[in-house]
């Protein structure tokens, strides 16, 4: 048995990664947790967010509280991420190099006891992504492996062994982890697209959202519309990655996405 580990000097490049793994609740869950869809923490609002290009009122997607996801990337003296996402399949902003649908995530400072009172615009349109149910959290820590074209001496290792072996050995185990998470390696489905900031470094990866999040117990394949508890389904099965550059803030949050 090849000592992939080894022989490819994997070990410097792992990282560990925490996956959400959503799981649909059968309750109403509160403001005050970290968990995807339902009704959304709004302290850090002034009014529901809008999509800023056709104006639609977002769907509320995911948030989490530093208490409960301390190695999480955490601006100074902000306590609260939250992903927001256009649900108009018609917006003109639609599919473009950083997401399927417009997706904005946002970093606020909140110790809100109360949530806001303002409700969710409705929308006379039609054609809109479903709300995103409520979903909590059975997170679980893994070992994330970076992207084959990321490791430097992947095409000699599949020279030497060739591409069956390669598979066999290879893409079972030694990959980034599919689905929800932060930290670790992206989940690319195509070719890798780290983005560089504007002050010449690469922006470093904190979080994906997923289409695949499948739920304990489901048999693979699943069915279409079973890929996930929370519904979204980014392009054909795919991913949006956010990344930031450490050294320039929370300013330079940008997301990339893609899919099978």
């Amino acid at each position: 048995m090849v000592d992939i580990v080894s022989e490819l000097k994997l070990e410097p490049l792992i990282k560990k990664t925490v996956l959400l793994r959503p799981h649909r609740s059968l309750k109403e869950l509160p403001f005050t947790v970290s968990k995807m869809g339902g009704c959304p923490n709004l302290s850090g609002f002034e009014t529901w967010p809008g999509c800023e290009v056709c104006s639609t009122p977002m769907n509320f997607v995911i948030q989490l509280y530093k208490k409960d996801f301390l190695d999480f990337y955490w601006p100074d003296d902000k306590n609260l991420f939250q992903i927001f996402r256009c649900p108009n399949y018609n917006c003109s902003n639609n599919f473009n190099e950083s997401y399927d649908l417009f997706t904005k995530g946002y970093f606020h400072n909140t110790g809100a006891t109360e949530n806001k009172n303002f409700q969710k615009p409705l929308s006379e349109l039609t054609d809109l992504e479903s709300e995103v149910p409520d979903c909590y959290f059975k997170m679980t820590t893994a070992i994330d492996y970076p992207h084959f074209e990321l490791i430097p001496l992947f095409e000699a290792f599949n020279l030497k062994y060739g591409e069956s072996e390669v598979e066999e050995l290879f893409w079972s185990e030694f990959q980034p982890r599919s689905g929800t998470k932060f930290n670790g390696y992206p989940s690319w489905t195509q070719n890798p697209d780290t983005p560089k900031c504007s002050c010449g470094k690469l922006k470093d990866f904190i979080f994906q959202l997923s289409s695949e999040d499948m739920e304990d117990g489901q048999e693979w394949p699943p069915e279409p519309d079973k890929w996930s508890p929370h519904g979204i389904m980014i392009g054909d099965v795919g991913n949006i990655y956010f990344f930031v550059c450490r050294d320039c803030g929370e300013k330079s949050l940008e997301t990339k996405w893609d899919c099978g």
